[in-house]
């Protein structure tokens, strides 16, 4: 595994998937707008689609179903429930997903196509959780609406079917990932029960430039290098941390501004583009983690953006990426698979 070590190795991950720039050659980009209104439209475009991808990938026998939970406000908030048809012997994992989306956008259905796999492939209990969204819902209300239902998971497990004794995973995605890394870091911190077994993040946000450790500010550079990134580039940043309104020096924003960061972490598994102005975030994290005794494994994507494997499927980079999430999470799991049963397991039903 490379250990992108230098400016150069990691430079050279921006240079352009070639299928990407035949595919951007014959296509245009949206406009970005970011309007309230736009905001919006942007949302149901998005749930529309998340919605369809979910029920696509959906059956097999598979039992899923959603549910309130309380948050500190009262709020009750929605969490999707994936079983499998036959849980194991030896009990069921428990996998806890976070969606994507700047903290402005997205849904507990937009992993769906991953707990289903997930369920499927190691017999999984798999939530897809909710969190409030901004502007409406600025900093902190999402991490405390995933913290209040991290713990009510780890309290009430055996209530949906699952046993955390046989793995207990937290990860997601881009927003979903920032989430994880300070969610995990307040709960291993705080010595709760039961053991988190395994975290995954996937192209997260954790560092701004106040909290890059001083040995890896060199390799810091991904947030100039992709600024005009496709999907991805640093006005779209910008305007969701607008949205957003954050505390960049909480340790409710990254895991780097809490007090005795890293230690006790559980395996953790990377996946980073290497077109993305995020990259470098994902890089030293797991450089970080790795230094601090924890096990780590990393994919990187050369030359595609961020959220290549949601808005840009068709991409052999994006094929392989969503196989490699459901074998990473196996790996978490102690677990191994056959990456064509999951390439099967990924695909809807009526085109398996």
């Amino acid at each position: 595994m490379a250990d992108y070590s230098d400016r150069e190795s990691i430079s050279k991950l921006a240079e352009i998937d070639p299928e990407f720039q035949e595919w951007l050659s014959n296509n245009a980009l949206p406009p970005r707008d970011w309007s309230k209104s736009a905001l919006d439209a942007m949302r149901v475009q998005r749930g529309t689609e998340e919605k369809q991808r979910a029920e696509q990938s959906a059956s097999r026998g598979l039992k899923e179903y959603t549910q309130n939970i309380t948050m500190r406000d009262g709020y009750e908030s929605e969490i999707r429930i994936h079983k499998p048809k036959s849980p194991p012997d030896s009990g069921s994992p428990l996998v806890v997903l976070l969606f994507g989306g700047g903290f402005i956008m997205g849904s507990n259905m937009q992993l769906s196509p991953y707990a289903h796999a997930l369920a499927e492939t190691y017999g999984a209990t798999v939530v897809n959780l909710s969190y409030r969204l901004a502007p409406e819902h600025k900093f902190p209300a999402g991490p405390n609406d995933v913290w209040d239902s991290l713990i009510w998971l780890a309290e009430n497990a055996s209530s949906i079917g699952a046993d955390p004794s046989a793995g207990f995973i937290l990860g997601g995605a881009s927003a979903g990932g920032n989430l994880t890394a300070v969610t995990a870091q307040r709960y291993v911190s705080e010595k709760h029960s039961p053991p988190l077994t395994g975290l995954w993040f996937s192209i997260p946000a954790v560092l701004v430039e106040d909290n890059v450790p001083a040995k890896y500010r060199d390799l810091w550079f991904s947030r100039e290098q992709n600024s005009e990134a496709p999907i991805l580039d640093n006005d779209a940043i910008n305007h969701m941390l607008g949205f957003y309104e954050p505390d960049l020096k909480s340790s409710l924003y990254s895991p780097f501004n809490a007090t005795d960061p890293h230690l006790g972490l559980p395996p953790s598994y990377f996946q980073v583009a290497g077109l993305d102005p995020l990259r470098d975030d994902g890089l030293i994290y797991e450089k970080v983690l790795k230094e601090h005794g924890v096990k780590t494994k990393l994919d990187v994507y050369t030359g595609v953006p961020h959220g290549h494997f949601a808005f840009l499927p068709f991409l052999k980079a994006s094929q392989k990426s969503n196989v490699d999430s459901i074998v990473g999470i196996g790996w978490l799991l102690g677990k191994t698979a056959n990456p064509e049963e999951i390439a099967k397991a990924l695909t809807p039903p009526a085109a398996a």
